[in-house]
């Protein structure tokens, strides 16, 4: 699983629906490409900012496109420097740590974890806030340290990615620098009106791309063939993050991570059935209602205002579930299906090649 994203599932739902489909497509490359050149030119712009967060949130629109995991120089010269500008900063600290990029100051040959902490330091009790150090210390091929960092993120009785600041920061972005509406929605038949859709497509991708730790680390470390190497205590630890992942993450895909880690671990126990029927459940069940709103700008605006508003996802997709008459709990017998078969609810369908 090289990047289990906190709303994963929303961006395949909501990001440009429909541009490359039938005879548009040569418009659409072409909106592409302006869109392209905005996303640079704001970047430039960004980092003329007073403000340390408008130069972390510039350094991601350097990647070719959003989460592609590009790991430019440049962008990590300016993390770095909206990092020490902004020490207390959650989000600019979060989006230093969860760069894929070496530290500059570190020597070559040794191992290097001062960035990777950088999240943590500031918010501690924030499970989230671990995982660039998992990343860090398997890379480092130090195993006694990814086990202490393990140890400290079973710990925490929080998970939460904060896609709704980054929803509310990129807003902010693109209301003061708006984008060429006329090249984004180049797709949509000559003369029509600007849609809602044009600016929350943009929103949506760069606010999941701020908000998306890394969890490959931890899928590694966690795997069963990789438990039965390593010291005792990582399989607890892994299934205690599992459990916090299903239990407390605020994105619905977030929650799915964590029933796909207690699977791949093999550590789940009669005890994890109910909330891996849960999560499963409502995953499914919630997949309609946000096909659907994809298509409407209106209800999409809403669903964004008010994962803004309460910084959570999932008590919104909750909340939706239930003014749709879906119950969150799933009814005796139900299972999870995959590719059309019913899924046991520790079945390990863990797939490396998410």
């Amino acid at each position: 699983m090289n990047r289990l994203r906190p709303a994963t599932f929303a961006i395949l739902l909501f990001a440009f629906p429909g541009a490359l489909a039938g005879p548009a497509a040569s418009a659409a490359e072409t909106s592409a490409l302006d869109l392209q050149t905005y996303r640079q030119k704001l970047a430039r712009t960004l980092q003329q900012s007073p403000s340390p967060r408008d130069w972390a949130l510039g350094s991601q629109l350097l990647e070719t496109r959003p989460a592609s995991g590009a790991a430019l120089p440049e962008r990590e010269a300016i993390l770095r420097r909206a990092a020490l500008a902004a020490p207390r900063d959650r989000m600019v600290q979060a989006l230093w740590s969860n760069a894929p990029i070496q530290d500059p100051d570190c020597p070559a040959r040794a191992p290097c974890p001062a960035h990777a902490f950088a999240w943590s330091q500031v918010d501690a009790g924030n499970g989230a806030a671990w995982l660039a150090p998992v990343e860090s210390t398997w890379k480092d091929g130090d195993a006694a340290a990814t086990d202490a960092v393990l140890a400290r993120m079973a710990q925490t009785e929080r998970y939460n990615e904060h896609v709704g600041e980054a929803v509310a920061a990129w807003r902010d972005v693109f209301a003061r620098h708006p984008p060429p509406l006329p090249a984004v929605a180049a797709h949509r038949p000559a003369g029509t009106a600007h849609r809602i859709e044009d600016v929350l497509d943009l929103v949506q991708d760069e606010a999941v791309a701020t908000a998306t730790p890394p969890v490959a680390a931890l899928f590694h470390v966690c795997r069963q063939a990789d438990l039965a190497v390593s010291a005792p205590g990582r399989a607890a630890s892994c299934r205690s993050i599992a459990r916090l992942m299903m239990r407390r993450s605020q994105t619905m895909a977030g929650r799915m991570s964590g029933v796909a880690l207690l699977r791949a671990s093999h550590a789940g126990t009669r005890a994890d059935v109910g909330m891996v029927r849960t999560v499963t459940w409502q995953y499914e069940q919630y997949l309609p209602i946000a096909y659907a709103m994809s298509g409407d700008g209106v209800d999409r605006q809403n669903h964004l205002s008010l994962v803004q508003s309460i910084d959570s996802e999932i008590k919104v997709d909750q909340y939706e579930l239930e003014t749709a008459g879906i119950p969150l709990e799933p009814p005796a017998g139900w299972k999870q299906t995959l590719n059309g078969k019913p899924v046991e609810p520790l079945d390990d369908v863990y797939n490396p090649t998410l």
